[in-house]
Parts: structure tokens; sequence; C-alpha cells
């Protein structure tokens, strides 16, 4: 029998964007209880424990943008999946060469012919971000000595979604601007 405080919700696919809430939710409670547990950092044991709960802070918050780039992805596939399901059209979206997000995209403005201006600033910030999601999923957190990472760090380096300690890291405010980021394009796409 399900206890009580296991009963849990879930959203259609095509809401999926608002388990954004939940997730922002979960990452402030979460580093709001980590940032608590920090000491003042006045002997080696002090700062040893601060770097823990650093670490600790940055698994999670890397953890949550790459969740909640996946929720986007999946909300952008459903809403074409959708708008297919309510035409005549034999092409699907797997039947395109591209994949996750630029897919969505481009069997909206080619298969579907939706207007929609990818030269806008948020959907660059959006594909940097894809780029920065890829990065953390094939190679981690971290930069190797090669020319291609290190034309990726310049080109993070110099957005406002992501810290560089040189490592890939976060901050609630800097969650909240991807997950607004991420609204603006899912309302774009849904004109």
């Amino acid at each position: 029998m399900l206890r009580p405080e296991d009963s849990t919700y879930s959203v259609p696919r095509f809401l999926s964007f608002i388990d954004l809430a939940y997730l922002l939710e979960a990452a402030q409670a979460a580093d709001a209880h980590l940032a608590a547990k920090l000491p003042n950092g006045a002997t080696q044991e002090d700062k040893d424990a601060i770097g823990n709960l650093n670490a600790t802070r940055q698994s999670l918050l890397r953890a949550v943008f790459i969740a909640s780039y996946s929720i986007v992805e999946q909300n952008l596939d459903e809403l074409v999946a959708m708008e297919r399901s309510k035409s005549d059209i034999q092409l699907s979206p797997s039947d395109l060469r591209d994949r996750g997000i630029k897919r969505s995209l481009t069997y909206a403005t080619k298969v579907l012919g939706k207007s929609i201006d990818l030269n806008a600033t948020y959907w660059k910030d959006l594909f940097l971000v894809q780029d920065l999601r890829n990065h953390l999923v094939h190679y981690g957190p971290d930069f190797a000595d090669t020319k291609d990472h290190g034309d990726k760090f310049k080109k993070f380096a110099n957005s406002g979604y992501v810290t560089l300690r040189p490592m890939i890291c976060f901050t609630i405010p800097q969650i909240e601007h991807l997950f607004g980021l991420y609204m603006k394009c899912v309302d774009d796409f849904s004109k």
C-alpha cells in the first residue's frame, strides 16, 4: 500500500516544463540546507568541510542543469508530436538528421511551417546552453588542454548562465536565469 508521504504528482508530457518549478524549488531548498551547514572556515578542517559541501552543491546544481535541459527538450518534442498528430504529415521528427532541440526546431519550421526566429538572442543562448550541456554530459565539468575545449571555455565564460572556477559551476540565480531562458523559448515555440 502506498504511504501518503510517498504520493507524488506528475503532468502530461506536453506540460513537462511545469517540472522546472519543482526542480527549482528542490534545488533552492537543498542549496539553502547545504549553505547553512558551511562552517566559518577558521581551521583546516573547516576549510575541508567547506570544499566538500561546495563540491556537493555543485554536483547537485550540475544535475539540476542537465535534468532541466532534458525537460525542455522533452517538452519541445511533445509539442511537435502534438502538432503532427493534427495533420496528415507522414514525415516524423525521428526521420530528420538533427537531434534534440534542433530536431524539434527543424521539424517545426520546415515541416510544420512555424515561424520561429532562430536568430533571436534567446534561441542563440539556448544553443550555447546545449553546447554546455553536451560538454558536461560527455566530458564532465572540467576542460582539457585542447583548442576545442579552450574555445568552449571562452564561449561559456562570456555567458551569464555559468561560472567557470575553472570547472563548470552554477549558482541558484544562474539556474533561475536558465529557467527564464527555457520559458522564453517554450513560449516562442508554442506560438
